[in-house]
């Protein structure tokens, strides 16, 4: 990787400086991209900006096994104390506190921290590179004006050309020049620089960046003394903390103080910088995902305090910056589905959705009640015979044996038992009866087994509808039932007999649910005709199911198809298949004509008791 831009390498410093005290932050170890995320929220960097900047500073950062590090970790276990502590401290490019050092040592040289932040204070003293705050803050000797090696005795302190060649020695040691300072030297007088506090008040007054070493020149400059026995009062780590513990003032990588504005500055541009970076970046060559037991305990302790299902997928791109289009996406998707689900505190709900029991909505664990069976009447004729009989199915009439097992007339708690097809087709047809279009669920019975995942009993899918809008919608296989679609049914005309097209996608846990426009004409049923069915649903206690066969054959004088008047008798109350075809196939005034579907009244035979041949098959 190229070297970073000079033109913005105060503000990528800066932005850098931020994620190496977030590798600072607890036990040194490698850490994900997500992991560092976590700890530096306020910069706000997505996934793909952080990776960015990460493989964008070689002289800071290295990546193993998709993990980061500081680049100084890569040190030599035999590096002495002092350059491992200036190799921290360098490549922060700010003073690092006492403790952060202690353990960053302790873990590279294998010692515990309690040494190293013992004996740092006492390093840093007595060392020609470091400097040591007060507060326990170390830094680089540098960063500071060092007029050290200058003594009172080979000048002439009365003289003032002896005083100036002293000052002009200072400065040339420090890499200055006496025009560099001239104008802060005006500036400066009159303060009182025997306190470390005019350090702080000075660079207030001046209102824009400084280099520190000018502010220690000036500290230096005026407690020059011209007494011989000249004490000497300059302590230039006494007015670097004195600036740097103010919260107006922020340390640039540059050895400049900069007012504390210009850090956002500094990030807005560091940001730009990073994003050219994500554009230009080429796809990353990525190992398989091992995930160590620390992160799945992370990932698992935050799913229990999140509301609502997580999907392993969405968690591999925020967490790991693994993406579809990624050449290891199916394989760190399984591991990452296993991992989960082998934790077993969440729970699994289809392909790479988890979650907590608590979140699924309780009604879809139970077959709402709208669909049980009421008891029926015992109406009775004048022979007290009931009227609402049942007969075996070799008593019913050979068409109406095959339309019973028609996937239109069966529906939840009345339905075959389920079989695998011999070959799982890519769509299926499903034609919406009531009361599902008004609950917004679909029953499986008109889905063959296969065609939906078996497992787990409770699981979550996507159906993307005709206009690419998507619902999450949950699948029970104990109750039978597709919950999730009331809006979806809501919003259409049809009463009953709507057509859908439910196919198959790529993706295992998504499918196209899609409107065809369509009505099936046995089950379709207009305004006007419901009205009809509801009012006669008001009369249903004092009705037998045979009385309001009568009644909705009446409305049919041409006759009508047993799908037609299973469905409509079903709005009215809810009743078995083989109640409707018993009854049709029992009693005289249901006549079905040769070859034809199609049942008809036949008004003269009404109140005649069932047929001898339906008397042979009677059940119960």
């Amino acid at each position: 990787m190229e070297a970073t831009k000079i033109e913005t390498r105060l503000e990528l410093d800066y932005l850098a400086r931020e994620v190496l005290r977030a590798f600072m932050q607890g036990e040194p170890m490698p850490l994900r991209a997500n992991e560092i995320r976590e700890r530096i929220q306020s910069l706000e960097l997505s996934s793909g900006e952080l990776r960015a900047l990460l493989l964008n500073m070689p002289d800071k950062f290295f990546q193993e096994e998709r993990r980061w590090q500081p680049l100084y970790r890569k040190a030599h276990r035999n590096i002495p104390v002092l350059a491992l502590t200036e190799r921290i401290i360098r490549a922060v490019g700010a003073p690092v506190p006492r403790t952060a050092l202690a353990v960053e040592l302790g873990a590279h040289l294998r010692r515990s921290f309690e040494h190293y932040e013992t004996i740092l204070p006492r390093l840093a003293q007595s060392s020609e590179t470091l400097f040591i705050t007060r507060s326990g803050e170390v830094g680089l000797r540098e960063w500071l004006f060092v007029p050290d090696w200058i003594e009172p005795i080979p000048y002439e302190w009365e003289r003032a050309e002896e005083r100036e060649r002293a000052v002009h020695d200072a400065l040339f040691y420090n890499d200055l020049k006496w025009d560099e300072v001239e104008r802060y030297v005006s500036q400066a007088q009159g303060m009182d620089w025997t306190r470390p506090e005019t350090a702080l008040a000075f660079v207030r007054q001046l209102g824009e960046p400084v280099p520190n070493r000018v502010v220690g020149f000036l500290g230096w400059y005026f407690t020059l003394d011209p007494d011989p026995r000249w004490v000497y009062p300059y302590d230039g780590v006494a007015l670097f903390e004195a600036i740097y513990q103010s919260d107006e003032w922020v340390w640039g990588s540059d050895g400049q103080w900069y007012p504390r504005a210009v850090a956002e500055q500094w990030r807005e541009r560091a940001k730009a910088q990073v994003q050219e970076w994500l554009q230009e970046m080429p796809a990353e060559e990525t190992q398989p995902l091992e995930l160590r037991p620390d992160e799945v305990e992370h990932i698992v302790a935050n799913l229990l305090k999140t509301e609502g299902i997580a999907r392993a997928s969405k968690l591999l791109e925020e967490l790991f910056e693994v993406t579809p289009k990624s050449r290891t996406f199916r394989e760190d998707l399984d591991t990452l589905v296993n991992a989960l689900w082998s934790d077993g505190r969440l729970v699994w709900f289809g392909f790479d959705r988890f979650g907590r029991d608590e979140d699924v909505p309780e009604y879809v664990r139970t077959v709402p009640s709208v669909f049980e069976f009421p008891e029926l009447p015992d109406l009775r004729n004048e022979e007290g015979d009931p009227y609402d009989v049942l007969i075996d199915p070799e008593g019913y009439p050979k068409t109406l044996r095959d339309e019973i097992l028609d996937v239109r007339a069966q529906d939840v708690l009345d339905e075959e038992t389920p079989a695998y097809p011999d070959q799982i087709p890519s769509a299926v047809r499903i034609v919406l009866r009531q009361p599902h279009k008004d609950l917004g669920t679909i029953p499986m019975c008109q889905i063959p087994l296969g065609f939906l995942p078996d497992e787990p009993f409770l699981q979550q899918l996507t159906f993307i509808d005709e206009n690419d809008q998507p619902y999450e919608v949950w699948l029970n296989h104990e109750t039978r039932l597709i919950y999730g679609l009331f809006d979806k049914f809501a919003a259409l005309d049809p009463i009953s007999g709507a057509i859908f097209m439910l196919e198959r996608t790529d993706q295992p846990d998504a499918y196209r649910l899609r409107y065809t426009g369509e009505v099936d004409p046995l089950l379709a049923i207009s305004p006007a005709r419901y009205e009809r069915l509801l009012n006669l649903q008001a009369q249903a206690d004092a009705l037998s199911t045979y009385h309001l066969l009568i009644e909705l054959m009446r409305d049919h004088p041409r006759g009508a198809d047993f799908l037609t008047l299973h469905n409509e008798l079903n709005i009215i109350r809810r009743t078995r298949r083989e109640q409707t075809a018993s009854i049709l196939s029992a009693y005289p005034c249901f006549e079905l004509h040769r070859g034809s579907p199609v049942w008809h009244l036949k008004e003269d035979d009404i109140g005649k008791p069932i047929t001898k041949k339906a008397r042979s098959y009677l059940l119960g």
